[in-house]
């Protein structure tokens, strides 16, 4: 018996989630929601591109950087 109690609190809280979930995608307030995340999730590779070459902008400078150092202490030794 007990175990048939957590299948049915279990079949009832999805059934819950899901029904509240369907009723958010059917207002209109979740529709906007869900094309606004379907919009922002098609710039998404857009703005990791640019966070990339950015990021290899950087690195390269702290290579650069990291050379002139390990040059001079290179002279003085």
């Amino acid at each position: 018996m007990d175990r048939n109690r957590q299948l049915t609190y279990g079949l009832g809280g999805l059934g819950v989630l899901l029904g509240g979930l369907g009723v958010f995608l059917l207002s209109e307030r979740g529709r906007e929601i869900v094309r606004s995340v379907a919009s922002h999730l098609e710039h998404a590779p857009e703005g990791i591109e640019q966070f990339a070459e950015a990021t290899q902008v950087e690195l390269d400078r702290i290579q650069q950087t990291l050379n002139q150092i390990a040059a001079r202490l290179q002279a003085i030794s």
